[in-house]
């Protein structure tokens, strides 16, 4: 199939024209199945969340990573054991949503489900590190116990270019109707996603000039992001209206692009 391109039509069934084990990072932000839009009506969740596992597993090199978004029950019972390692839950915290709970608590997050084939072969920490929120004094003095000085934790010491961002991210905040980057209204919280959200898992599962597949690619922010980090893309797209707009997307990021070569 054609890289750098989102073709048009069903995820699960344009991924049987990939080869075996060609993609190395897969951003598969789909359905979560608590809308009633078209695309959201999918059923049962977790049985859909499945398919969608054993199906990119295939595609996905040994080591290569897979990020799913989904709501707090996006994969109970199920058992994904066979297809892809779970190796991290990630809460992306959103404090400022509007909707009030009556007759029970708020849900305040989105889960990224960080899934690898075997063991990870890519995560670079550097290139996400954020800023320690922590005094130094204080961390200096933790330092000081015997199990960090000279025992187990001895490489957690404090690190000036920042921290782990660890598995509750809540300094990226959803977008809204003021983001400069809203493409439409009618995108919001459902079908775009913050670039700087999208940013961070490319940046650590992959490295310049690997193959990322965004299978659900919306209106081409994975895209975005890969162009301007030096990243192969290949997307999925059921809705011909929002590749339309992704291609003009990217095709603005190119003009920028050669424009700042020139001047």
């Amino acid at each position: 199939m054609e890289l750098e391109k989102i073709h048009c039509g069903d995820a699960l069934k344009l991924v049987g024209h990939l080869p075996d084990e060609s993609v190395d990072l897969i951003v598969c932000d789909g359905p979560y199945g608590v809308t009633d839009q078209d695309w959201d009506r999918i059923g049962d969740i977790q049985t859909y969340n499945l398919e969608l596992l054993r199906t990119f597993s295939r595609v996905l090199k040994p080591g290569g990573a897979m990020y799913l978004f989904g709501k707090e029950d996006c994969i109970d019972f199920i058992d994904y054991r066979p297809y892809l390692k779970l190796n991290a839950r990630i809460v992306w915290y959103q404090p400022s949503r509007l909707a009030q709970g009556r007759t029970n608590y708020t849900n305040n997050y989105d889960l990224i489900c960080y899934f690898s084939k075997g063991k990870a072969k890519t995560f670079n920490l550097d290139d996400i590190r954020v800023p320690q929120l922590v005094e130094l004094e204080h961390r200096l003095r933790c330092e000081r116990v015997p199990s960090v000085q000279n025992g187990t934790y001895g490489k957690t010491r404090f690190n000036e270019a920042g921290k782990n961002p660890g598995d509750v991210w809540g300094d990226i905040k959803q977008l809204t109707y003021k983001s400069k980057e809203l493409i439409s209204r009618d995108l919001l919280n459902t079908i775009q996603k913050p670039e700087r959200l999208i940013d961070r898992l490319v940046r650590a599962s992959s490295n310049e000039g690997d193959l990322v597949l965004d299978p659900f690619s919306g209106v081409g922010t994975t895209w975005a992001v890969c162009r301007r980090l030096k990243r192969s893309f290949i997307g999925f797209e059921m809705n011909s209206e929002y590749i339309r707009i992704a291609d003009e997307r990217i095709a603005a990021i190119d003009r920028a692009a050669e424009y700042e070569l020139f001047t």
